[in-house]
């Protein structure tokens, strides 16, 4: 009789452990997992002196929780895409990070004329993001890192126009 008592013991210990692992495994970072799909909500249209240099297919972040988490959870971004954050109140740009970002960026400050106001090239995931005078921004747009070089993207040069799909 005791010898069925230990087996049984044992036998629920080892199924006890058995389990706990199992539900180690159903609490994986869901964050490796999570794929976030694009979604266009209108094209956005850069000029230098009038002469037209790139149509792209743009995202909005413009509300609280959609600039938080920008583009992170995705893997990839097509080249002719971005991200434009619509910054309707000043602090928001603080919220705007590279945690959880998976792919590098440039990301370009349009201040209140439509002009690029500064571009922060091959921005990797993890890394900080510089700050600046916020007083003078109202968009900022993430792309691929390299892209700004490749459209040629000018601070101070580059007008920024934007439609919105309704």
């Amino acid at each position: 009789m005791k010898k069925i008592k230990f087996l049984l013991i044992l036998f629920f210990l080892f199924s006890a452990s058995e389990k706990s692992e199992n539900e180690e495994s159903l609490f994986f970072d869901v964050g490796d997992q999570l794929e976030i799909e694009f979604l266009k909500n209108g094209e956005l249209y850069m000029k230098n002196e009038n002469f037209l240099i790139k149509k792209i297919d743009v995202e909005l972040a413009n509300t609280p929780i959609k600039i938080k988490n920008g583009l992170m959870y995705r893997s990839s971004l097509k080249e002719n895409r971005g991200m434009l954050f619509l910054l309707t109140n000043k602090e928001d740009i603080y919220q705007i990070n590279m945690k959880n970002m998976r792919i590098p960026l440039d990301i370009i400050y349009i201040d209140y004329f439509n002009t690029v106001f500064f571009i922060n090239k091959y921005v990797y995931p993890m890394n900080r993001i510089e700050k600046l005078n916020i007083s003078k921004i109202k968009y900022i747009l993430e792309i691929n890192a390299g892209m700004s070089d490749n459209w040629g993207i000018k601070k101070g040069k580059t007008k920024i126009f934007f439609n919105q799909y309704k």
